[in-house]
């Protein structure tokens, strides 16, 4: 009797055994599936489709995240992104967007009625580029508007865009089928164009590494979801010192922070590592010119002569100081015209603390123009200025 419920007991241990390989396998299964999957902000409400592209009802909201694989699958020749360990799959014109050429010079709108900005535009022209998500809306004033950035309101008049010209989502070359209804795509032009941005080759997948206090930020700095958790992805496409980083510690914001894709939303480089190494950019030398001061300086007006600054001067300094215009002034006191940069500021630390003026001016030859930030070529010739001088 004792030998029975010996074997009995073994074999009650083998049946709890054996049911654990399979799940152990499917452990595995699941681990490598979150492996290959990253987080994307959705841009434009999604419904989700199963693998046979029916609806199952389920919405996911414009500006959620959702956990996706990152290789996208055709069904029926639509491009979907598939939610990680579900069977839904999302469009991913609603994540990714579409590219479409402007046709007509055109606004950003929040509303029907108030303008906005759109990468610190406020009108893009004819010609250009853009990235828009999902279908259109139709505003309160019946006219149709495409969501072109977000967190923010941001959209542009429907007949003011061509029709697409790409997908911004790069199929593999040999995508697997996701059911009979799947179709192979060759693969799509991976040089990808927002606005006038190519971000084809500046783009990379990045993990949160740190462990608390991780935040996205939307383009002022503001925190737009706070505490995200070590290990998640995301997709990226430029790793920049943003107009806002002066908001962080000097040394965290210096490291940049990196742009989620199809977002206008950021997180701090110092938060993640980066699977490729991006280009640090630097928004404000892209965007806006500076000068040096190696040596001291005389400060001018518009007319060619030096400011009366009872004896003072510009000194020798290491920091910048931005400029917006370069052109040739004529100078009285030398008979000829000069290169001058124009300050941008009232104000200019001297010898003897500050000088202020309200239009100043510095000899290009008297100042170092840096290189790195934002190339300035003169709005005039050196005879346009004697001829102005000398009427």
């Amino acid at each position: 009797m004792r030998k029975n419920k010996f074997i009995l007991a073994s074999v009650a241990a083998l049946m709890a055994v054996s049911p654990m390989l399979p799940l152990s396998s499917q452990a595995h299964t699941v681990q490598a599936a979150d492996t290959n999957a990253v987080n994307k902000m959705v841009m434009h409400t999604a419904v989700a489709y199963d693998k046979d592209g029916n609806s199952t009802g389920v919405k996911y909201n414009a500006f959620s995240y959702a956990r996706l694989l990152s290789t996208p699958v055709k069904i029926d020749g639509t491009i979907y992104y598939k939610v990680a360990d579900k069977d839904q799959y999302l469009k991913a014109t609603n994540i990714d967007g579409v590219t479409r050429r402007i046709t007509h010079n055109t606004y950003i709108y929040r509303t029907s009625t108030r303008r906005t900005s759109y990468q610190n535009r406020w009108k893009l022209y004819k010609g250009q580029t853009i990235t828009t998500y999902g279908g259109s809306y139709r505003f309160k004033n019946g006219k149709h508007y495409f969501r072109v950035g977000g967190p923010a309101k941001q959209y542009v008049k429907s007949y003011n865009l061509g029709p697409v010209i790409r997908a911004n989502t790069t199929m593999a070359p040999n995508s697997n089928n996701t059911s009979s209804n799947t179709t192979t795509n060759k693969p799509t032009d991976n040089t990808t164009t927002n606005n006038t941005q190519p971000v084809g080759n500046e783009e990379t997948t990045v993990t949160v590494t740190a462990s608390f206090n991780v935040n996205i930020f939307d383009n002022q700095g503001n925190t737009v979801r706070r505490n995200v958790p070590k290990g998640t992805k995301f997709v990226v496409d430029r790793l920049e010192v943003t107009p806002f980083a002066d908001r962080f510690p000097t040394a965290l914001g210096r490291e940049g922070l990196y742009r989620i894709k199809g977002t206008d939303t950021w997180i701090l480089a110092v938060d993640v590592t980066a699977a490729k190494k991006l280009p640090l950019h630097d928004y404000d030398l892209e965007h806006n010119s500076y000068i040096k001061f190696p040596q001291a300086t005389d400060l001018y007006n518009a007319s060619g002569s030096k400011i009366n600054t009872n004896g003072d001067y510009i000194r020798k300094q290491s920091g910048q100081y931005k400029v917006d215009k370069l052109l040739y002034i004529w100078v009285p006191s030398e008979n000829k015209a000069e290169p001058f940069y124009h300050l941008v500021g009232k104000e200019v630390a001297s010898n003897n603390g500050h000088i202020s003026f309200d239009d100043g001016y510095v000899k290009a030859s008297d100042v170092q123009f840096m290189s790195n930030s934002k190339a300035i070529t003169p709005s005039n010739t050196a005879a346009e200025a004697e001829a102005a001088a000398k009427k």
